[in-house]
């Protein structure tokens, strides 16, 4: 799935440490769809995924690939949505097409 807006927020990164001692680190970011009602969205990316947030900045338009989850606890159920992705954005004949971030070896 996708989600595509304005970034509006870049909340504080968070680092732990899990039950089987391991790091982690997570950073969310607030994103605002071009829709009605719910608006905002939070996507939060972890680990690596982190450093594509680096160079993203606030009022830019934003695409980010995201997988959607839920899990159960005491009888409610909790969403996620986790970021893999996240490019730049523009819009040319009311097509959205992503700009690949800098992650590209070219030769010149």
């Amino acid at each position: 799935m996708r989600v595509e807006g304005k970034l509006v927020k870049i909340l504080t990164q968070e680092t732990g440490v899990s039950k089987s001692n391991k790091e982690w680190k997570k950073q969310s970011i607030v994103i605002e769809q071009e829709k009605e009602y719910n608006k905002e969205v939070v996507v939060t990316f972890f680990g690596e995924n982190i450093e594509q947030l680096q160079s993203k900045k606030i009022g830019e338009r934003i695409s980010c690939d995201i997988n959607l989850s839920s899990r159960e606890y005491n009888g409610k159920y909790y969403h996620n949505i986790d970021g893999w992705k996240c490019s730049l954005y523009s819009s040319s004949n009311d097509n959205i097409t992503a700009i690949e971030e800098a992650n590209n070896d070219l030769p010149f």
